[in-house]
């Protein structure tokens, strides 16, 4: 006989203020989660660090500074996260008037503090323990990129790799994305040949027609369902979690949206996090 299974329960929730749109998130190696916020209205970029297990907010609206000219870096609002390393954060600005990034800054969050700056070079890829970066030049009016290797706990060079040399095209080509790195499961549309998840979905009462999102985690089937609303093209965007047919957890992501809010979720460690209403960010154990 099968019982029924016990509904999930909301473990932790982050608001992020008035006006905040949750940007980025990324994860430590040492139990953080860290986001970037973005407010239109004042043009600023500001990041966040709570402890992944308990929500604990260890650090809110920090503002990366740039420490030589004592300034908010990138106008407080061009910047950017590449990858964490142990309990770092890297991050970059551009080049003016440019998608160009340019600088790393490593940043212990969880202390609010900047651990190293290099606003010399331009991050290329994490390969664990060292950083591949490169720093920007030109020869005969031809941009150029040096590539090294830095030491990613405190900036210093390891080792000088020269220009586009087949080392460094071989560390590229060997690199780990960033969500399989830091652990991170993202949706995918659920398509005609996703078998497995349109049977699920067709068992918990999704049919055709409804715009979804899948994951698949041991026993759960979580997904993003998206509904338009009325003659207008309005949508509503649901969080759904089941155990086969059974619902254990919904929560409305957005309503009255003039699209759907996709992209909103992930899993990782063994947790759900998403993205209700811009605004906050939210976290459920999948156990």
């Amino acid at each position: 006989m099968n019982h029924p299974a016990k509904p999930l329960s909301l473990l932790w929730r982050y608001d992020g203020g008035r006006g905040a749109l949750i940007w980025q998130l990324m994860f430590t190696s040492t139990g953080e989660v860290i986001g970037q916020k973005r407010f239109s209205a004042s043009r600023q970029a500001l990041l966040f660090c709570l402890d992944a297990g308990s929500g604990e907010l260890f650090t809110d609206d920090y503002l990366l500074m740039d420490t030589l000219h004592d300034l908010p870096l990138g106008e407080g609002w061009f910047t950017g996260l590449d990858t964490t390393v142990q309990h770092l954060l890297y991050c970059h600005t551009y080049q003016s008037n440019s998608p160009e990034h340019r600088g790393i800054w490593a940043i212990d969050l969880k202390n609010s503090r900047v651990e190293w700056s290099r606003p010399d070079l331009v991050f290329a890829a994490n390969l664990g323990h060292e950083l591949l970066a490169y720093r920007l030049s030109s020869f005969a009016g031809f941009p150029e990129r040096h590539f090294l290797l830095i030491d990613p706990l405190n900036g210093n060079l390891i080792r000088s790799l020269g220009v586009e040399t087949l080392e460094v095209n071989a560390l590229r080509d060997g690199v780990v994305p960033e969500e399989e790195r830091q652990e991170v499961m993202l949706p995918e549309f659920v398509t005609e040949g996703m078998a497995e998840e349109r049977l699920l979905l067709q068992r918990a009462g999704i049919f055709e027609g409804t715009y979804c999102e899948c994951l698949l985690y041991g026993r759960f089937t979580v997904a993003g369902v998206h509904e338009p609303v009325g003659p207008g093209a309005a949508w509503n965007s649901f969080i759904k979690v089941w155990q086969e047919d059974q619902l254990l957890y919904l929560d409305c992501m957005e309503e009255g949206s003039v699209k759907p809010s996709l992209n909103n979720f992930l899993i990782q460690g063994g947790r759900l996090y998403y993205i209700k209403k811009k605004e906050e960010l939210l976290c459920v154990a999948l156990s």
